[in-house]
């Protein structure tokens, strides 16, 4: 494994994942849109264009807002590739939630130019990924995985292979957060009815963490909702817009009806169309407050 590793993306994830890794890896760091809070420091090193951090290593993280971002990286990266002739081997490790059909499509291309590829999203959140604590829902060819798992294991303490089947990663993530998006609704709704009752905010926080109504979305976006910490967004509503829109795309499939699943994605949207999109996903509960 080479102790050079770039990611591409320095969002609050990418941050938090380049502080963990810089720990035993040389990082090169490059944000798509150019900008970001992150200067070079010990073992860090800010990349200012996608051809030089394509040079710098053979290792690449991609952690960024969507498939059409991953696109744009993927489709540069082949065709420096091909301009400069190399032939060597290079490994992308994709942690941006996409769709499935997605990942199916572009690993045949990817393949066909030398690239390995490692469907890699993940799950914890900024302050687990800056300790190495992230669950990570893996598929790709097992010598690939076997290959990297030493730099996987940095990056999160679970570490869930679900086979060779490329896009199984893909599709377990897009599960796991149709369940945070309905489970973050669900936490807003529930304070709603307590602040129409008057009930100490706190007090019900602590009960409902040690009852049975207690998840993992309330203890950590109820928190927000509550102390209103949802301007400075940890991870954007708009990214929930997206995923839901993701496992809406899933159940159609399958020709179901997951009334949830509809219902959230439309207030996910709603909250986008009444300015929310850019706040802290918790913040979804203004979108209750206003139509109350």
């Amino acid at each position: 494994m080479s102790k050079k590793v770039s990611i591409i993306g320095l969002g609050s994830m990418g941050q938090a994942i380049s502080l963990n890794l810089k720990k035993k890896y040389k990082i090169f760091g490059y944000d798509i849109k150019k900008y970001n809070n992150m200067k070079s420091i010990k073992n860090f090193i800010f990349v200012k264009s996608l051809k030089e951090i394509f040079l710098k290593t053979n290792v690449f993280i991609i952690i960024v807002l969507d498939e059409n971002q991953c696109q744009s990286i993927i489709d540069t990266f082949i065709e420096i590739k091909k301009r400069l002739k190399i032939t060597k081997n290079h490994t992308i490790i994709n942690c941006t939630t996409v769709s499935p059909n997605w990942v199916k499509n572009t690993y045949n291309k990817l393949e066909k130019n030398n690239f390995e590829y490692i469907d890699c999203p993940v799950s914890g959140g900024p302050k687990k990924a800056i300790n190495g604590n992230l669950s990570l829902m893996l598929s790709s060819k097992k010598s690939v995985y076997k290959k990297n798992l030493a730099l996987l294991k940095d990056i999160g303490n679970n570490i869930y292979y679900l086979g060779k089947k490329i896009g199984t990663g893909s599709t377990v993530k897009i599960i796991n957060n149709c369940l945070a998006g309905i489970q973050i609704i669900s936490a807003a709704e529930a304070i709603m009815l307590a602040k129409k009752e008057k009930i100490n905010l706190k007090k019900l926080f602590n009960i409902i963490n040690n009852s049975s109504g207690q998840s993992w979305m309330f203890a950590d976006r109820g928190k927000r909702m509550i102390e209103k910490k949802y301007f400075k967004p940890l991870s954007r509503l708009s990214i929930f817009k997206k995923d839901m829109k993701l496992a809406d795309q899933l159940r159609k499939k399958y020709l179901i009806n997951l009334p949830l699943t509809k219902v959230a994605l439309k207030m996910y949207e709603k909250g986008c169309k009444q300015g929310l999109e850019n706040f802290d996903d918790s913040g979804i509960i203004r979108l209750l407050e206003k139509n109350s």
